[in-house]
Formats: C-alpha cells, structure tokens, sequence
C-alpha cells in the first residue's frame, strides 16, 4: 500500500507536468531553454504558477509523509522534501526537450517549498491533535480541528466564489494599485445581492469554532461572542484579498457571511450545551458525520440543477478533466487554486471522524472506505449538474485529504471508540 500510494502521486506529478510532451532535442533550443530555465522571474503568470506548483507538491509532500513510519517525524520531512526537490530537478530537466513546456528555477524552488510545506503540515497538525486529545469531550474528536477545516473551506470559497465571475477592468498591477482599483469598483449592498445558499454554508462555520471554543475551555457566550467577531473580520479580510485578486468586492457578500457565520454562533449558543447534554457521544458522533455528508452534497452540487442535454454531460468527460491540474492549468489566476484548497479543507474532517467513529470497524483501511466512495459519487455527480467542473484533480485532492485526516489522527495516538451503526471497537 505504502508503495503504490508514493508511487501513485508520482504518476499524477508526471501527467501533471509532462502531459502534451512534444519532444524538441535540437541542441541550440535545449541551450536557450537551459539560459531561459536560470532566469528567476516574478511576473503576475509565474506568481499563479507557483501556487499551482506548491499545490501539487504539497500533495506530494503529504502523501509519502502519511506512509513513512511514526518514528522521527521531522527527519522523514527534510528526506521528502529532498526526494520532492529530486523530482522537480528531474521533471525539469525532462522540460528542457520539450518545445510545449517550459523549464525552470522558479518551478523547482515552489516544487521544493510545495513538498516541505506537505510533509511539515502533517507533522503539525498531529502534534496539535495530540495536545487536544484530553479536551475532545463532545464526540471523541477536537471540534477544533473540524472547525479550523471548515472555516478554512469558508474563507477559500470567500476568496473564489462559485457564483461570481466577474471581473474588474485594470485589475493588474502592483497589490496596492490593486486595491485601491478594487475600492473604486465596490459593490454597495443590496438585499437581492444576499445569498441565501452561501448562508446555508457558511453558518456551520460560526456555529462550529463557538462549539470548539466552549470545548476548549472559554465560556459560552464570550466563545459566541469571539466566533461571530472574528469570522465577521474574517469576510471582510478575504473579500479585501479578493478584490485585489481580480473580483469585485461585494459588501451584499461580506454583509451575509458575516450574518450567517453570526447566526450560526447564536444558534451554537442558545442550543449547543443542550444537545450535548441530551446525547450519548455516539449519537453525538452520528450527527457531526450526518451534517458533514449532508454539507458536502450541498457544496458539490449546488445549484441543483441538471444539464439539459447529453452533448454537455459528454463535455465533463474529456482527456482535460481526467488529466491531473489539466482544468485547473486553463486558471490565469489563484481562484481555481483556491478552489482545490477549498476540496482539501472540506473533505480531511471526514478523515478524521471517520478515524474514531468508523461506520463499520473492518481494520485500518475499514474507516475511510466510506468516505472515499461519498467522494467519488459527489465529484462524479458533478458531471450531471448545470455550471459544476467534473474535474479529476478535485477527486484526488479530496481521497488525499481523507487520508491525511485518518492518519494524523492515528499518529495523534486516537483510536477508534465504536462503530457508529454498530457496537464497540474491536481489532
């Protein structure tokens, strides 16, 4: 398993990079591709290139981290993120035959940072689980950690809405000229502008990091009072950030995130030490798993509404979509990055409640069977939805956060308490 899950995201970081190879070994091109390959550039295109490079590799740096052994964490992490950078030395130079790809230093040193950034943020996150496990008193699990994740899922679709597309005019230049161009396009609120489904989604967010603060030790109104504060800071901060990204600041949008992350809160104060006290914490268990599944099915296939012919359910099926980044490398901005993060951050809570409460214990994969199955349906799903992406970097974005969520927590020493539609754990 080890070996072929390495060996898997090796084959993904090729197609990723070598697809559409045409092979060009005229000596003189490979010497100017070689002087153009030495040249650090910083250019608006490479700075979205970069992201993308550091998305992939910390993929990669996850992966081999998640299937080498518990023993000497951080030496496993300098080691892939030298096997990470060895990868791009070669990928790279395999570019400099190619009249389709380009070579370069700025693509090995993101490749390298994207690797370290991977196999690091494992280690961190397993060690923050450790110092929890004492306090994850309401199901077993840190409420931080599934709030952290899904707030973080919130800000990233914040930062690349689904619905908005639009784009200021001018949005180049430096960040300063970019916000003040994006100052200048605000738009004012409007009651019409509010919308009712990203208040549907973003409510859990207030409503979990209230949950997780109580958890943590902070009374219940000061923990509503800080989730409604910080993410109301929060939407006004990312939809900043997403002015200057190209997008038009919209204060319809801050106005209802900033709502419906406070209701959410409200609603975690007035009713959450009441249902914890009412359930066991299986049942408990049962509906944070229940209220994941359902809020994932809301973000895959939200506007719910299907394609209206066979031609444009075959178009979400080409070599492009099946091919890994192939959509996301047709992105001239971090939106379609952002939106991958977002697959991530929404999907490793699975892993890690999946990883105390399996479904059914059937050994060490057992757990996260049922997640990787929901995954596929949702994303495949996609393919019959009007205006969502069927796109394969998406699918393997979320079958790797399950599995990083399901092994920080083992290496964060959780052990399974039960089956959630049976008895005890068992071995």
């Amino acid at each position: 398993m080890r070996t072929a899950a390495r060996g898997g995201y090796v084959v993904v970081v090729l197609l990723a990079t070598l697809t559409h190879f045409h092979l060009d070994a005229d000596p003189a091109a490979v010497a100017w591709r070689w002087r153009r390959a030495l040249v650090f550039v910083t250019s608006g295109a490479d700075v979205i290139d970069a992201a993308r490079n550091v998305l992939l590799f910390a993929g990669f740096g996850a992966v081999w981290l998640v299937t080498s052994p518990r023993a000497h964490a951080w030496r496993e992490v300098a080691w892939i993120t030298l096997v990470g950078c060895a990868l791009s030395v070669s990928v790279e130079a395999a570019q400099l035959f190619s009249m389709s790809r380009t070579s370069s230093v700025n693509d090995v040193a993101t490749n390298t940072a994207g690797a370290l950034l991977g196999a690091a943020g494992v280690v961190a996150m397993a060690r923050s689980l450790a110092r929890w496990r004492g306090r994850a008193r309401a199901v077993g699990v840190p409420l931080a950690a599934i709030a952290a994740s899904y707030a973080a899922a919130v800000m990233a679709e914040t930062f690349s809405p689904f619905y908005r597309e639009q784009r200021i005019p001018w949005a180049g230049g430096s960040v300063a000229n970019r916000l003040a161009n994006a100052l200048r396009h605000v738009r004012p609120f409007s009651l019409s502008g509010v919308s009712i489904t990203d208040m549907a989604l973003f409510a859990p967010a207030g409503a979990l990091i209230q949950m997780a603060l109580v958890e943590l030790g902070v009374g219940n109104t000061p923990a509503a009072l800080a989730s409604g504060t910080v993410c109301a800071a929060l939407a006004v901060v990312v939809e900043m950030a997403h002015g200057i990204a190209g997008q038009p600041i919209d204060v319809s949008a801050i106005a209802g995130h900033a709502a419906a992350t406070a209701l959410g809160a409200l609603a975690a104060w007035r009713f959450g030490a009441r249902a914890m006290s009412r359930a066991t914490e299986r049942r408990r268990a049962r509906w944070l798993l229940a209220a994941l599944a359902v809020l994932l099915v809301a973000w895959a296939w939200r506007p719910f509404v299907p394609r209206g012919s066979w031609q444009a359910m075959r178009a979400q099926v080409t070599l492009q979509h099946l091919t890994p980044l192939g959509v996301l490398g047709l992105s001239s901005d971090l939106l379609g990055v952002m939106d991958v993060a977002e697959q991530f951050f929404l999907y490793v809570s699975l892993g890690v409640v999946l990883a105390v409460w399996p479904l059914r214990y059937r050994g060490r994969l057992g757990h996260v069977w049922p997640a990787i199955y929901l995954a596929a349906v949702l994303e495949v799903g996609q393919i019959l939805v009007l205006s969502r992406v069927f796109d394969v970097t998406d699918l393997l974005t979320q079958w790797a956060a399950i599995a990083v969520g399901f092994v920080v927590m083992r290496r964060a020493e959780y052990e399974a308490r039960g089956e959630l539609l049976g008895g005890p754990a068992s071995s």
